[in-house]
């Protein structure tokens, strides 16, 4: 899961930035046009855990005042209620939801918090948004008990296709379901012989959720036929940030998350090979792999586009405020080496041989957000060429903002773009080379893959 984040404000911007893909190569090694949007495909998302990003942004949780009057109430739910009709960032698809038919729909209804939680929760969801909702203090209580007695998700998020049946959207990086033989778009029949059919898709993910050390049997669809596997849930193990030298030359750098912790051991990683003796003559090529990573902090994506991009358009942003909608671009200039590597302002493993050598981006059906934001901005400059999978497909920032009541308000607030001005969201990043990891197989075929293309500039 993607946050743009100002001195410690109560916003946090989040680009779940929810892709993770694309384009061609410096030396002309390849001719690679720069990676477009695929086409539309059904998607969900990820699950968001209300009460991780709230810790992350405001810490301990809070205790809300004791019975607010109907009157606070009220109060309250209007000011969510402004909120979006002011800042979401999609005005067209508010008018086609008739958002103002909301404004007082619960007038002189809301009597209790509990009141309260149906209404916020009923509005919101009106807008078909997974990224704009409500979650309350009960919801967030809920996550923490689940994780205090080690309840965890499989690490399937679902979605119905149009035919009615049910299909796996995303995959989180480091679960069991990332570990095994599944696949993003693999059909799922049936949870410890539960079929599934007819059921939501909150209602699939809630079935494949249960504690450390269980057996949970999932049948899927593969080559036209069922088949079963048997997972083990476990928690989820995300990954080290990583940087070494392979051989042939090669330079494999591996980033889990756009999360501060990980990128600063990603980018100490980098400086680590730095101070050996030879680095400069040690690699030819890099490979950065962003398969399963799901995305995070918009200003740590800038960072990595600045690592590896000398000038050039980063993305574009539209935020909206009332009926003045701003463009923000988002652009790399030439490295001034009077800042100083230490600079808040420029990332501290730049080097122009990592802004330089040829380079390829590995990445799949589970990166989203940040990462798409990196792979849509090197493809797009023809810094990069992209293999694997088609990304998740997000393409837009939300923040999340603590209310007086203790909940928490998620509101998408910009759209973003490619160098080229095009949106992926909805849709993905196609990549210019496109890679199976064959089921089954523990060999890294799609990391053999970007090898030989570069090496071979195929």
């Amino acid at each position: 899961m993607t946050t743009n984040k100002k001195n410690n404000s109560q916003l946090l911007v989040v680009v779940l930035a929810l892709f993770v893909a694309l384009s061609s190569n410096v030396h002309a090694q390849t001719t690679t046009q720069p990676a477009k949007p695929a086409n539309p495909a059904p998607t969900t998302v990820p699950t968001i855990n209300p009460e991780r990003i709230f810790r992350f942004m405001f810490g301990e949780m809070i205790q809300a005042p004791q019975s607010p009057s109907p009157e606070a109430l009220q109060g309250l739910y209007h000011s969510v209620w402004h909120k979006i009709a002011t800042r979401y960032y999609d005005a067209d698809a508010l008018v086609a939801k008739d958002w103002g038919k909301w404004e007082h729909a619960y007038d002189g209804k809301l009597l209790t918090e509990a009141d309260l939680d149906l209404a916020l929760k009923a509005m919101l969801s009106s807008l078909s948004d997974p990224w704009t909702k409500y979650s309350s203090a009960q919801d967030m209580k809920e996550n923490s008990r689940k994780a205090q007695e080690n309840i965890v998700s499989l690490g399937v998020s679902s979605r119905v296709n149009a035919d009615g049946t049910i299909a796996i959207s995303f995959l989180d990086f480091g679960s069991p379901a990332y570990k095994s033989a599944l696949r993003v778009g693999d059909v799922l029949k049936a949870v410890d012989e539960k079929p599934l059919t007819g059921m939501t898709e909150k209602a699939v993910d809630e079935l494949m959720t249960g504690k450390v050390g269980n057996e949970m049997a999932i049948t899927y669809v593969r080559d036209g036929a069922d088949a079963t596997i048997k997972l083990v849930l476990a928690k989820h193990f995300e990954g080290n940030s990583q940087a070494y030298v392979l051989p042939g030359k090669v330079l494999y750098l591996r980033l889990p998350e756009f999360e501060q912790e990980d990128y600063n051991a990603f980018e100490a990683a980098i400086n680590e090979l730095k101070k050996k003796p030879g680095f400069e003559a040690s690699f030819d090529y890099i490979v950065l792999d962003l398969r399963g990573n799901p995305g995070g902090d918009v200003s740590l994506a800038l960072h990595m586009v600045e690592t590896f991009l000398p000038e050039g358009i980063a993305f574009q942003q539209d935020q909206r405020n009332g009926r003045v909608v701003d463009v923000t671009t988002k652009r790399i200039s030439k490295f001034m080496p009077f800042l100083g590597k230490d600079s808040a302002d420029v990332s501290v493993c730049q080097t122009p041989l990592l802004q330089t050598k040829p380079m390829a981006i590995l990445v799949n059906g589970s990166s989203a957000s940040s990462s798409e934001i990196v792979t849509a901005a090197l493809a797009g400059n023809h810094r990069a060429t992209v293999v694997g999978k088609r990304t998740f497909g997000k393409g837009v920032a939300w923040n999340g903002q603590r209310l007086a009541n203790g909940g928490v308000l998620f509101t998408t607030v910009s759209g973003l773009k490619s160098p080229e001005g095009e949106s992926w969201h909805g849709k993905g990043l196609n990549p210019d080379h496109d890679a199976d990891q064959p089921r089954d197989i523990e060999v890294d075929v799609q990391l053999f893959k970007a090898i030989e293309i570069l090496t071979k500039g195929k």
